[in-house]
C-alpha cells in the first residue's frame, strides 16, 4: 500500500532526512519519498503487517506530527 502524509513541520533537508530515516527503520516499510517543497511524505508499506498508526507514531517520535494528505 502507498499513502501520503502531510508533515507541515518539515522545514529543511535535515528534517526530511530525519523523517525518512525514522520510517525506513520499520521493517514493513518498502519505500519512503519526502517532498520538502510540498511538505509531504509518501510511504510504501506492507499493510498486512503494519497499520497507519505505527507510521504516524514513528514520525511523531522524531518530532514531526503527520496527518493524512
Amino acid at each position: 500500500m502507498e499513502i501520503e502524509w502531510a508533515v507541515p513541520t518539515i522545514a529543511s533537508r535535515e528534517c526530511a532526512e530525519i523523517v525518512g530515516m525514522a520510517l525506513e527503520e520499520i521493517e514493513e516499510v518498502r519505500g519512503v519519498k519526502v517532498n520538502l517543497l510540498s511538505k509531504t511524505v509518501t510511504v510504501c508499506f506492507d499493510d498486512t503487517k503494519i497499520g497507519l498508526l505505527q507510521l504516524k507514531d514513528a514520525m511523531m517520535r522524531v518530532g514531526f506530527p503527520a496527518v493524512l494528505a
